[in-house]
């Protein structure tokens, strides 16, 4: 016996279960599959029957839009039907036509008239769940590579997902974000007050679009209490729970404080809290750290051990092999605590090196550590002691928040704010705050109720 499959949509009076309309959306054929690619739909057949599904349903419920609609809003007099309007609307897989009904207010000194398109009734022809897959799209990927990944998914070109709607939609909420973002969180928003939290601020270059300018700063911050600093291996943690900030922003750091005392405030600061802070020496990180002096009992701030690091190897991988054994030397007495007596080796071994670029080189790592010397501590007892004393896990954000968005292509180019508005968008992502924050401020911002 041969049989076929029908996708049908009835359309059913609840009162009596009568059918009083049926479509049939697609027919298929029952056959054995000769191939794997024969097995059940294929992607674009599986988005083409989704499409006609939500065509049958926004058909239904385009006839109840503004049905309760009965007296004019301008004069009170009473409305009546003024034909309709066909407006679109995009759906995340799919494109449609709306019929909407306009009306028009009978009183003949009002004839006021309803705009009826889809963007008049609910301020967006967009769904909110497009939307959201553009911006994400937007912050992880160029707005280019974004647009063909939408392509990809949807198996067509759609206009509505042109690079072009993807940045000014990806601006717009990153904007939104902004916003949230310098606002006190509130109480349900924060962790329990805790005695200990572990602050690490450190910078990012992003290509500029000005000329005659290379690159400007974008200073990234996470927070984390101590306990969600987790090991995955004998050699890599991990920070399983935490809040991060950032920004771009030309504000005398203003912006990047708030942010930051907003993220700290999240995991649970108060006046009796001790801030262990990380920062790799610039001086824009350390005052972005005091700003928090205030709003905390004591803050232990500490030149990281991972950046110290990367001023010594370059140096360690240049210098002549008896050179070299000095410079370790200095190295060792920096994480044995003992700051005056390394800065010592650093002037002994500076005064034996006849090269001149070395002997530079060699001056920039002392006055790094010099300038710097009262955020030097005990590395080794802090590590006997399993307290951290490195940022390298943060270290690792910057790689996966700044650099492989912004320096991704090496073409590209960014103005401050455009930076800085995508940058709050993938900041959510990795705070993993992206879902409650598109809920709490987003949507508000674009008029959708949740």
């Amino acid at each position: 016996m041969e049989f076929e499959l029908r996708i049908v949509v009835e359309k059913v009076a609840i009162s009596t279960q009568e059918v009083v309309e049926r479509n049939t959306l697609k027919t298929y054929d029952i056959e054995a599959p000769q191939s794997i690619l024969e097995l059940g739909l294929r992607h674009a057949e599986q988005i083409s029957l989704l499409s006609k599904v939500q065509n049958s349903i926004l058909a239904e419920q385009c006839k109840l839009i503004r049905k309760d609609h009965k007296t004019c809003p301008n004069c009170g007099g009473k409305l009546g039907r003024n034909g309709t309007t066909k407006s679109k609307f995009h759906a995340v897989f799919s494109d449609h036509q709306l019929t909407i009904q306009k009306h028009r207010c009978q009183n003949p000194d009002c004839r006021w008239q309803q705009s009826s398109t889809t963007n008049a009734v609910f301020g967006s022809n967009i769904h909110p769940d497009l939307a959201k897959l553009q911006c994400e799209q937007g912050a992880n990927f160029s707005y280019r590579q974004a647009q063909e990944n939408l392509e990809k998914i949807n198996t067509c070109h759609r206009s509505i997902n042109n690079h072009t709607q993807i940045s000014r939609l990806s601006a717009q909420v990153g904007e939104m974000l902004c916003q949230q973002n310098l606002m006190t969180p509130q109480s349900e928003e924060c962790a329990e007050p805790v005695e200990s939290i572990i602050l690490q601020v450190d910078g990012g270059h992003i290509p500029i679009k000005e000329k005659q300018k290379r690159s400007f700063e974008a200073l990234f911050a996470v927070a984390y209490r101590p306990e969600n600093l987790q090991p995955i291996d004998n050699n890599h943690r991990t920070i399983v729970d935490k809040s991060c900030a950032i920004s771009a922003r030309e504000d005398n750091l203003e912006t990047m404080k708030t942010y930051v005392l907003n993220t700290a405030l999240k995991q649970g600061l108060n006046s009796n809290t001790i801030v262990t802070a990380l920062a790799d020496g610039a001086q824009n990180c350390w005052s972005v750290i005091q700003a928090l002096q205030p709003h905390c009992k004591h803050i232990e701030a500490i030149l990281d051990w991972f950046h110290i690091g990367k001023k010594f190897q370059p140096l360690l991988n240049s210098l002549a092999e008896n050179e070299r054994e000095s410079l370790e030397n200095a190295k060792w007495k920096l994480w044995h605590g003992q700051a005056t007596e390394a800065l010592e080796k650093l002037t002994i071994l500076r005064n034996q090196i006849k090269d001149q670029k070395q002997k530079s080189k060699l001056k920039a790592l002392q006055d790094y550590l010099q300038g710097n010397q009262k955020y030097l501590i005990n590395y080794e007892q802090r590590q006997q002691s399993n307290q951290t004393f490195t940022s390298q896990v943060a270290e690792s954000h910057i790689d996966s928040v700044i650099n492989a968005r912004h320096k991704r292509d090496g073409k590209m180019q960014w103005s401050r704010e455009g930076a800085h508005n995508v940058l709050q968008i993938r900041a959510a992502m990795v705070s993993q705050e992206w879902q409650n924050n598109w809920h709490k401020a987003v949507l508000p911002a674009l008029g959708v109720v949740a």
